[in-house]
């Protein structure tokens, strides 16, 4: 298939997405500029893209809790009901346009795996297999690749060893703030720039959020449309690189570009809390 027809492939899929739907309401319903249009399209997506109740494409599979013992038959292992986003609307699009099925597959492995694990379940390789409709072995193959990039897959042969990794996101936002340019970081992780900018701007509303006197992670994941476990290994890294020069920087730089925006409850503009003053940020 030639680039020009993949890309008209992706134009038509494109308009017909929800993000498409927005755009072409905004510049024809009412009359703004295409740049105008992407801006509020932008806007909209940093702030529901990641919440799973307003997301389309989800579907719903049983898994093994993951505290069951991987030597515990599957039979006889305890389960639970777990949603996952098979079709990531603009995300996903964005990544087949630039690395392909592979490169979107992949994606959906880390994704998957860790929607899994946000509730409280873990996937099997077989489970990965049958929602993308491809072979365990494929499989078995794109997780050995991730794994030389970095990222850290966790299924159910292996949770028992490792537990619980860190999230493909916080990979790549831990790789922003060590200086490393969007160009790299889509070219080592095989992520679209566009979701890379939008992981960023998430931790970097995470940390808005901290310095005005949110702290609990579990407030934090709500006020921002992630999980409580992302939330928290965003707070982990703001806390471990957040004072390192070069790191706080890139931390300031960010902040000051996000979009101005309303008191969050119980503190004002200042980071002061009703009542007293807001804790210093951790080292």
């Amino acid at each position: 298939m030639s680039a020009t027809v993949v890309k008209e492939e992706l134009r038509r899929l494109d308009e017909k997405s929800l993000e498409g739907q927005l755009l072409w309401e905004l510049e024809n319903g009412f009359e703004l500029s295409p740049r105008e249009s992407q801006g509020i399209v932008e806007a909209v997506k940093l702030l529901y893209s990641e919440r799973p109740a307003e997301q389309t494409g989800r579907v719903c599979l049983w898994v093994v809790k993951r505290e069951v013992s991987a030597a515990q038959a599957l039979r006889e292992a305890d389960k639970i009901r777990a949603w996952v986003t098979l079709h990531g609307g603009q995300e996903d699009l964005e990544a087949y346009e630039s690395y392909g099925h592979a490169g979107l597959r992949r994606q959906k492995i880390l994704r998957i795996t860790e929607e899994i694990l946000d509730q409280g379940g873990v996937a099997t390789q077989e489970d990965l297999a049958r929602l993308l409709g491809t072979s365990v072995r494929t499989v078995r193959r794109d997780i050995a690749y991730l794994l030389k990039q970095g990222q850290r897959v966790v299924t159910r042969g292996v949770y028992s060893d490792m537990g619980p990794s860190l999230s493909h996101k916080v990979v790549i936002v831990e790789m922003f703030l060590n200086g490393f340019v969007y160009s790299e970081i889509c070219r080592k992780t095989q992520h679209a720039a566009p979701s890379v900018k939008r992981y960023v701007n998430t931790f970097g509303r995470v940390v808005t959020l901290y310095e005005r006197g949110v702290k609990a992670a579990a407030e934090i994941a709500h006020y921002a449309g992630i999980s409580e476990r992302l939330a928290s290994e965003y707070l982990e890294l703001y806390s471990r690189l957040g004072k390192k020069s070069g790191c706080r920087q890139r931390i300031e730089d960010l902040l000051a570009q996000l979009p101005t925006r309303a008191n969050y409850p119980g503190a004002d503009k200042t980071g002061m809390k009703k009542g007293g003053v807001v804790g210093e940020v951790g080292p």
